[in-house]
């Protein structure tokens, strides 16, 4: 299954990131797609969580063998984002939180962000200003 987010243009649904355009190019022309769509609670931003990822790419780019979802990874540890704990033979598994829409809302994911703006800057050595400006300048 494919998640992908969708903007509401004139009645007809578009890819809302180049990231979504890609992920929809795996599926034919004219191919019967089943949605199950929903909408946030309250706006949350979609430009805000395509600046993470951003931003995760270019800390992934500042550390050898590092993928951006490796810097999520390890944003989500330092940030203790976790969402459960399992023990399973005596070994204790920990389940890290999701930042999905439908996991956190506006106010949560706005604290989560700027807590791993700052992490994330202090990994690569830079500012938090710098490194949004980085991200916000597509570098």
């Amino acid at each position: 299954m494919k998640e992908v987010s969708l903007q509401l243009k004139n009645n007809v649904l578009y890819p809302f990131s180049q990231e979504d355009k890609d992920c929809l190019r795996e599926f034919k022309d004219n191919q019967i797609v089943r949605a199950k769509l929903t909408g946030a609670k309250k706006p949350r931003s979609l430009i805000q969580l395509n600046l993470y990822w951003a931003i995760c790419k270019i800390v992934s780019d500042n550390m050898e063998g590092m993928s951006k979802e490796d810097v999520d990874f390890e944003v989500k540890l330092k940030l203790k984002h976790i969402q459960a704990f399992r023990v399973v033979g005596g070994v204790t598994f920990v389940e890290l939180g999701s930042i999905a829409f439908r996991n956190l809302d506006h106010i949560e994911a706005c604290g989560y962000f700027d807590r791993a703006w700052k992490v994330m800057a202090k990994i690569i050595g830079v500012t938090e200003d710098e490194l949004l400006s980085m991200a916000k300048k597509g570098e």
